[in-house]
């Protein structure tokens, strides 16, 4: 490998470890504030009101698709022009993205307010809650579509490796976020009190990027000046492409949710979502290997000066071991959430709800087959393929209008249940195409990737099934807070088990040391600050 690759390498997986590592720790103190967020909304609003700001964020998901092609345009190829040194070129995509996104989130918002009363009757929203109904779902539409205009200054952050900045802002953001909702909605405010706080939580995490890119890159500029064809060309090419793959993406992620509202109605939605959560949560952390997994692959396609496969090897390497780490992460959560799901949700929610923990369930295990088609769909758009992820997406759609029909006489009627069950099964059916496809594209041999990637991600379950009985045998015998207590010791020690299994017979040996460099300087200070504090 030559010189300036090696050094590209070098930038690469040290901004990684560094990004990686930020993002996980971000993403689990997010998952432990939104963690007691779902029961103390449910003791103070019905699941119909529940239900309507789950779908409140699906319609969300649909207005943004009109700018998503920008965010993947920003992140890719800011990486490869700073990785040149062509900061010129950065500015005016950074400048043309910008003056494309304001008008046209200015004409998304306008669209929905006039067409919110097309939208009640299709949602079935009910006479009672149709004004605060359209008091959150423009809250929050108008506070989205205020975060992709200015997604530029986020998106730059991460294209020249500083995601841990966008962390950093995050954490910041979203504590403030979760004060807001106990205090507004424990005071009453109701769903209204949700939308506030998550206006609030944009602007100020949207301000702080905008400051914090400005301050850290010393070449961004914006103007009107810069806006050019070039770039213009760019961002309707590849962003393009993305956008269309981000349709289909953000549709299958809440396809569940988006068919129960008008075929089984706004409750069979918020048991959906109330199921999906712990599940989605567990998600987040994983995915904080694909955020960087994009840029990574850019930053290193940017440095290429061959395309010969010894070339390509970082390449490879990078996705082998993204999909390994990302796979037994997600386990890690999944496992234990797939088996125990009954007595997870009994001590977490407080309540009982028909057919939670079956879905639970279900969600678990199709997350994490979810999950391992994104390193392959973000390593592939950072080489500039986006639409590889077309078949993961297709094959996805075709499943779904085999499998969701059949699911009406199989289930006796459109049920939730019978929903999810399609939704899953379309999940495995179509993520085994796509990971086939991506691997024959990486030249990697499938018996390579079933021992480095898909066994260790079997290994928990294995590991959480003793565990998983235990609980479901004595905690249904107590109250909810011994109960909790229970299932808490439960998870420290399949954490402790799971461990010492994967350091034993998982990893390797170079893996071992690699953890144990991360993780030993840490330790050694984190002691070091303790005994300074003590004396």
């Amino acid at each position: 490998m030559t010189g300036p690759q090696t050094d590209s390498a070098k930038t690469v997986r040290e901004a990684l470890s560094r990004n990686v590592t930020i993002t996980i720790v971000a993403r689990v103190v997010y998952l432990l504030t939104r963690f007691f967020v779902p029961p103390f909304l449910l003791a103070r609003v019905s699941m119909e009101a529940y239900g309507l700001w789950a779908t409140a964020f699906i319609l969300v998901s649909y207005v943004g698709i009109s700018t998503m092609g920008l965010s993947a345009v920003y992140s890719k190829y800011v990486a490869e022009f700073s990785a040149r040194g062509e900061y010129k070129r950065a500015n005016q995509l950074l400048s043309t993205g910008l003056f494309i996104a304001v008008p046209l989130c200015a004409a998304l918002f306008a669209l929905i307010y006039l067409l919110w009363p097309w939208l009640v009757q299709y949602l079935h929203v009910s006479p009672r809650l149709a004004l605060e109904a359209r008091v959150v779902v423009l809250i929050v539409i108008g506070s989205f579509l205020l975060s992709l205009c200015t997604s530029a200054f986020s998106d730059a952050l991460t294209g020249v490796q500083m995601e841990s900045s966008n962390q950093f802002i995050w954490i910041v953001a979203y504590l403030f976020e979760t004060a807001l909702i106990f205090g507004l909605v424990g005071f009453g405010r109701g769903i209204e009190g949700l939308a506030e706080a998550f206006l609030l939580r944009t602007l100020l995490e949207e301000g702080l990027s905008t400051v914090v890119a400005f301050r850290r890159i010393s070449w961004l500029r914006i103007s009107p000046t810069l806006v050019n064809r070039d770039s213009l060309h760019l961002i309707c090419s590849f962003g393009g492409v993305v956008q269309l793959t981000s349709l289909f993406a953000i549709g299958l992620n809440s396809i569940e949710r988006a068919l129960a509202a008008p075929l089984a109605g706004l409750s069979a939605s918020g048991l959906l979502d109330v199921s999906k959560k712990l599940p989605g949560m567990a998600a987040s952390i994983p995915n904080a290997f694909t955020s960087s997994l994009t840029s990574a692959a850019s930053y290193l396609q940017g440095s290429l000066i061959e395309d010969s496969p010894e070339a390509q090897a970082p390449i490879r390497k990078l996705f082998l071991k993204g999909a390994r780490y990302m796979n037994l992460s997600s386990a890690y959560f999944c496992a234990f959430i797939a088996t125990a799901s009954a007595p997870i949700l009994t001590v977490w929610l407080g309540k009982h709800y028909h057919n939670a923990a079956i879905l639970a369930s279900l969600f678990a295990i199709s997350t994490q087959m979810h999950l391992l088609t994104g390193p392959g769909t973000s390593l592939l758009k950072g080489l500039g393929r986006p639409k590889e992820e077309f078949y993961y997406c297709i094959p996805n759609v075709i499943a779904l209008a085999v499998f969701v029909p059949l699911s009406y006489p199989l289930f006796g009627g459109w049920t939730a249940v019978g929903i999810a069950c399609a939704v899953v099964l379309s999940t495995f059916v179509s993520a085994a195409i796509f990971i086939r496809h991506a691997n024959r594209i990486l030249a990697l041999p499938a018996a390579h990737y079933w021992k480095r990637v898909v066994w260790p991600g079997i290994v928990p379950y294995l590991v959480a099934l003793p565990f998983a009985l235990v609980l479901v045998s004595t905690v249904s015998l107590t109250a909810r807070w011994t109960g909790a207590g229970i299932v808490s010791l439960a998870g420290i020690a399949y954490t402790a088990l799971l461990t010492v299994v994967v350091d034993r017979w998982v990893f390797d040996e170079g893996e071992r040391l690699w953890f144990r460099a991360i993780l030993h300087p840490r330790f050694r200070r984190a002691a070091r600050r303790a005994q300074e504090v003590a004396t």
